[in-house]
């Protein structure tokens, strides 16, 4: 299907189709291009690594007690804020002292990093970024987990 009109007559009866197009081509603005792309490279490694925090602490939880707290969007945006350090005007750091089952998770996961690995910095600029990233990751746990059953032997 070439045509403008033919795409939109599939789409119209269910049949979706995806148009993919460069980066250059879109940000052709090269000082908006940079912040993009300086965004990109901030934000990356902080859904990584709380990704694996997020993962961990699920996984001590079912070990431990079996009780896995709720994953919604609050989780996975402390999850990235523990795992970052905040810069910034009126910058926010992970509270430890209220999330005390989370800061077990993180300790363990700070002591599997490798010694010259550093935490990735959080600018406060991110933090609209970091809160769509949070309610997506709410979004896929909500989607991909169904239900999580402790089998007994």
């Amino acid at each position: 299907m070439g045509s403008r009109q033919a795409r939109r007559a599939a789409n119209k009866e269910g049949n979706l189709y995806t148009v993919k197009t460069g980066f250059n081509t879109i940000f052709t603005d090269q000082q908006l291009s940079a912040t993009v792309l300086q965004a990109v490279q901030l934000v990356s490694p902080i859904l990584i690594a709380s990704n694996v925090l997020a993962n961990l602490h699920v996984l001590r939880c079912l070990e431990t007690d079996g009780h896995v707290s709720k994953l919604d969007q609050t989780f996975f945006s402390n999850c990235m804020y523990a795992v970052g350090h905040a810069t910034g005007r009126r910058a926010v750091q992970f509270n430890r002292a209220k999330n005390v089952s989370l800061t077990e998770s993180l300790d363990i996961y700070l002591q599997q990093l490798p010694q010259h690995q550093q935490t990735p910095e959080r600018p406060t600029y991110l933090k609209d970024i970091l809160n769509a990233a949070s309610l997506m990751a709410q979004t896929n746990a909500r989607n991909h987990i169904i239900q999580i059953t402790l089998v007994e032997d």
